[in-house]
């Protein structure tokens, strides 16, 4: 049984390896510069960077919502993969990030997935975020995966749960999550809660993201280990039944997992967006709130490097 399964893993490799190395552009930026909306600050160019062939741009979004309620986008990452050097870099997007969604104005980015469901479902939700990210970064959006909170919890229960290596101590009362540094091993309730926690957090949201960060290189450690291959496309075929929405087939989640089985995981680059907070109007709620505007010339220096890793 271990052969066949290894001989169908082989064949889907033979079978989707260009394909991969070229993907589809689900998403391409305007080419026109994006205004920094900051006052004082200049247009910046932000036209789409050239990039290298084989390289895979992938937009995970974690949603909030409940049930069939539209849900607003908790958790924005970007995974930038190069299928020829093998280098992984990831970008966290503050939720609260300012960005212009058509027919609203300027809102926070969290709210794009909420008024694209509302307009058109789930789908539609999606298309709108991967189109607010691919703009905000000035690249291409290749694949996309959506998933919501108990989605989210099952795919790490799927793996047997996720190691996560915490560099500092995590203490939120309000979630009632008190972790020391180092090594935890965590269900996926308690890394819903990890994932989530914010509110009694030094750095509050960027903290949180990179708590995300590291429960997000914990699963790909567990999923990427050589042991895990003859496991892979079972694993896979249920973490995908979770997902809200994906334009990722089975084959080609393989795919990427057999390119980048055995990675250290230690090797991911994790950035943060450059940028300040500020208070704003806010269409959708009708008063000033807090934003995070980003800072466009930053923003391109970042991607400049991931596209060149």
């Amino acid at each position: 049984m271990g052969l066949g399964i290894v001989a169908i893993i082989a064949g889907v490799y033979d079978w989707n390896r260009q394909t991969i190395h070229h993907p589809k552009v689900v998403y391409q930026p305007e080419v026109a510069p994006i205004e920094n909306t900051a006052a004082g600050h200049e247009k910046v160019d932000m036209s789409p960077l050239p990039e290298a062939k084989g390289r895979v741009n992938f937009l995970a979004l974690g949603i909030d919502n409940e049930g069939d309620e539209p849900g607003r986008a908790d958790s924005i990452i970007v995974v930038s993969a190069n299928l020829d050097s093998h280098q992984v870099s990831v970008i966290s997007i503050p939720r609260d990030t300012r960005v212009s969604l058509s027919g609203v104005g300027l809102t926070k980015i969290t709210h794009v997935n909420a008024v694209g469901e509302v307009r058109g479902g789930v789908h539609e939700g999606t298309m709108e975020s991967v189109k607010a990210v691919g703009d905000l970064l000035g690249i291409n959006i290749n694949y996309y995966a959506k998933v919501n909170f108990s989605g989210f919890q099952k795919v790490v229960d799927a793996l047997g749960g996720v190691q996560v290596n915490l560099p500092n101590a995590v203490n939120d009362a309000s979630s009632n999550l008190h972790l020391s540094a180092g090594a935890h091993y965590l269900s996926g309730e308690e890394a819903l809660v990890l994932a989530q926690a914010r509110h009694d957090l030094p750095g509050g949201d960027f903290d949180r993201q990179q708590n995300q960060f590291y429960i997000l290189r914990g699963l790909a450690g567990q999923l990427l280990k050589p042991s895990t291959i003859s496991d892979l496309p079972q694993l896979l075929s249920v973490m995908r039944e979770d997902l809200v929405d994906t334009n990722m087939s089975i084959s080609e989640m393989v795919m990427l997992g057999l390119e980048f089985k055995g990675i250290d995981k230690e090797t991911i680059k994790y950035y943060q967006l450059p940028g300040q907070g500020i208070s704003a109007p806010d269409p959708l709620v009708g008063a000033c709130v807090y934003y995070y505007e980003p800072n466009q010339e930053g923003i391109k220096k970042i991607v400049q490097e991931v596209l060149t890793r």
